[in-house]
């Protein structure tokens, strides 16, 4: 096993945010999160260069449109929509293509997360990732949060997605560095290919036998508080593992959903971590994207 480092709360987080109403949720829940945990907020916009048309000086424009750039128009509309004390929150306005744009942003301000809210919803309920949001999982080397509910309550329940990898495991530290005081429940969901196969051959509970036992070995050996270890109950389920995991974030109400990727590969990139999209979509509520830190070589 790798030497895993404890991580504590971040020091300086960043909103991803369009100004759009979708991304009203995210900021109560940026606001929040910055507060409990003492930290540096970023705002950052980017104004994309086709939405700065308007010729400033223009005769043809009304009189109180000249002179503002469209930089400071949403500099201004931050402002008006922070509604909080804003002496702990600075605001980041640039111009350019908005995912490399806001990575840039995060990297040169040292953000420790990024948090961002989902692109739209469909009938029915179904949430759809961004463009943007889509490039923010593919590109992000530090953990991003997806905010889907409004900010009613601090996170209380949480439940931790795991394959018995070291991303699942380093996403584990990273919840707990986060939120100490929550409750966690681990959740490995498993699709045996063939499953009709093992009924026949009565080879079912062997294999739930292994998984628990995997699942056991992974509790066991990650560097947790024994007493915290002791409340981690871990929840092993048979079936396809998107389906399970919002079945159960849905039934138990949980408050966030953890996540952890398995990094920067090439293919990663082509598929965007096909699992952690379909998760992104399918599980309500806010969902922590916890990048593999031994991942970050690919960048």
């Amino acid at each position: 096993m790798n030497d895993i480092e404890t991580l504590h709360p971040p020091r300086k987080i960043m909103l991803a945010t369009d100004l759009s109403c979708r991304c009203d949720r995210a900021l109560d829940r940026a606001v929040e999160l910055a507060q409990r945990w003492n930290a540096t907020l970023v705002i950052a916009h980017v104004v994309e260069p086709n939405g700065m048309d308007d010729d400033i000086s223009a005769p043809a424009l009304p009189s109180w449109r000249r002179g503002i750039d469209p930089l400071e128009r949403a500099r201004q509309q931050i402002r008006r929509e922070l509604g909080v004390d804003s002496a702990n929150i600075e605001i980041r306005v640039d111009e350019g293509q908005p995912a490399p744009q806001l990575l840039d942003i995060a990297q040169r301000e040292g953000c420790d997360l990024i948090i961002t809210g989902m692109a739209r919803d469909e009938p029915f309920g179904r949430m759809l990732l961004g463009t943007t949001v889509n490039q923010l999982v593919r590109r992000s080397s530090v953990p991003l949060l997806v905010v889907k509910r409004r900010a009613v309550r601090p996170y209380r329940q949480i439940v931790v997605a795991t394959d018995f990898s070291e991303s699942s495991r380093h996403a584990l530290m990273t919840a707990v560095g986060c939120f100490p005081d929550a409750a966690f429940t681990l959740f490995h969901g498993y699709d045996v290919p063939f499953a009709s196969f093992l009924d026949k051959r009565g080879l079912r509970d062997q294999v739930s036998a292994l998984e628990k036992e995997c699942g056991e070995e992974f509790l066991s050996a990650t560097p947790l508080d024994e007493k915290l270890r002791r409340h981690i109950p871990t929840l092993i389920e048979h079936g396809i593992p998107e389906r399970l995991l919002s079945n159960y974030v849905r039934d138990r109400g949980a408050d966030l959903t953890v996540i952890g990727s398995h990094g920067r590969t090439a293919l990663f990139d082509v598929l965007i971590g096909s699992m952690t999209q379909r998760l992104l979509e399918a599980v309500a509520g806010d969902i922590l994207v916890v990048i593999d830190p031994q991942a970050r070589k690919w960048a």
